[in-house]
């Protein structure tokens, strides 16, 4: 198995089937617990029903004619029921950039999307799949956020509504300090992530720019509550998950964006001491100074894992730029350009393409975007460009899905992780916003509040 299978494989959520476990929201946006069929009907989630009653029926017939019969069926019944209950056939823009983004994101839901549950499963195809742990669900639910951000991405609202609601799915009441859970069966893993929880929070900051619905910021809000329980009171840095043995980038980076973000949405002081102290953490122990690269993690023993996951170059990169925007102090430009000296003399290959895999990548790619915004470094669009017209040209299959490296060969779609589309979808919608500099959430000025918004 090779080094990012593994750590990909460590991750993974037990085999089970949704709809085990109470969920819900209140309507006064408290998480509590409820039954899956009365979430349905508290939300008025479009299709829900009749979809799962089809795949009943398509599964049953599978039984009699073969199994790939039902599942191109079901595939095509989802995205029948996606496209049609939640309104992905909007209006699209000519720049074929965009075309391209609303094209990879709509394969990803046909072929991800659990009508039937509200969810997105783990691997194609979706009637085949198990339902993804939070940390592929996000990923999936941040490239449909990014897809909705272009030119005519209005009509994907109500599906990053539907998406971001669920995510309530993974919330753990019961904790002593409530936060997501990897599934959504919180009794599954006895620890839960804090790289999730701040993957999750930032997906949830991205809806309340998307929709100005208070209750998304509300909710990542309490996410960073969380978050912040995992800081090393004495040595400093946020830990992986509640075991308390690594430090990791994963979980620093991103909660260093989220603290940043709440700051540009709420002018909460607070949020941004948060993000400059996890930020000078992580940039004192897992930066090289020398190179700009970036490492994994740090033990209990000071051991450092020297890695140079594209993700994690991609995070520290982001938080960066972020606070740079908001402080314009040279110093966070001047990291961000190191750490995007060392992506480009390191993980990117001679024809322009960042190295494998795409669920890091499109990490990656995102990140890159942020920096583009301060500096609009051409160097930056020429690797998105090339990786995108590569992915799409050399490792997209008929099914519209993408392989794991975008120089190809096309995959074949059974089992291909949603995680790997994700990275894709990403990286094209990046493709997209930098043609079309006007879109995405990327643009914004410092502290700023929706109508409604509470401090």
């Amino acid at each position: 198995m090779s080094a990012w299978k593994a750590a990909i494989a460590e991750r993974r959520p037990p085999v089970w089937r949704v709809g085990q476990v109470p969920c819900g929201q209140a309507e006064d946006g408290a998480r509590n617990a409820c039954p899956l069929a009365g979430r349905r009907e508290q939300t008025g989630h479009v299709g829900a029903k009749s979809g799962g009653q089809g795949l009943e029926v398509l599964l049953q017939i599978g039984r009699l004619i073969g199994p790939m019969v039902a599942i191109a069926a079901g595939v095509g019944l989802a995205l029948l029921v996606v496209q049609g209950g939640l309104g992905l056939g909007g209006p699209s823009s000519r720049d074929p950039e965009v075309q391209h983004a609303r094209a990879a994101a709509k394969a990803l839901v046909a072929w991800y999307y659990l009508p039937d549950d509200g969810l997105l499963a783990s691997y194609a195809p979706s009637v085949s799949s198990p339902a993804a742990a939070i940390w592929g669900y996000s990923w999936g639910l941040r490239a449909v956020e990014d897809v909705a951000s272009l030119p005519g991405g209005t009509s994907y609202l109500p599906f990053v509504r539907r998406l971001a609601d669920d995510l309530d799915r993974y919330w753990d009441e019961r904790a002593k300090v409530p936060g997501y859970a990897p599934t959504v069966d919180p009794g599954a893993w006895a620890l839960k992530y804090f790289d999730d929880n701040a993957w999750a929070g930032l997906d949830l900051v991205q809806a309340f720019d998307l929709t100005a619905d208070a209750r998304y910021l509300r909710e990542a809000k309490e996410v960073f509550g969380y978050i912040e329980t995992g800081w090393d009171q004495s040595r400093g840095g946020i830990y992986w998950n509640d075991d308390r043995v690594t430090r990791n980038t994963a979980s620093n980076g991103p909660a260093a964006q989220l603290a940043a973000r709440l700051y540009m949405a709420t002018g909460r002081r607070a949020y941004l001491a948060w993000a400059k102290r996890i930020y000078h953490w992580q940039v004192q122990h897992l930066v090289d100074r020398r190179t700009g690269q970036v490492w994994g993690n740090l033990d209990d023993q000071a051991n450092i894992s020297m890695s140079d996951w594209t993700y994690n170059q991609g995070t520290v990169i982001g938080a960066a730029a972020l606070l740079y925007r908001i402080t314009h102090e040279p110093a966070y430009l001047a990291q961000a350009r190191q750490t995007e000296g060392f992506v480009l003399r390191s993980l990117v290959r001679p024809d322009g393409t960042i190295v494998p895999p795409a669920e890091f990548a499109g990490v990656l790619a995102d990140n890159l975007r942020l920096l583009y915004d301060e500096t609009q470094d051409l160097a930056i669009a020429r690797v998105i460009d090339q990786s995108a017209r590569s992915a799409w040209t050399q490792a997209r299959n008929g099914d519209g899905l993408f392989a794991t490296d975008w120089q190809g060969p096309p995959p074949k779609t059974q089992g291909l992780p949603l995680l790997t589309q994700s990275g894709a979808v990403r990286l094209l919608a990046v493709r997209a916003a930098i043609k079309a500099p006007s879109a995405g959430w990327w643009v914004v000025e410092g502290p700023r509040h929706h109508p409604g918004s509470a401090a």
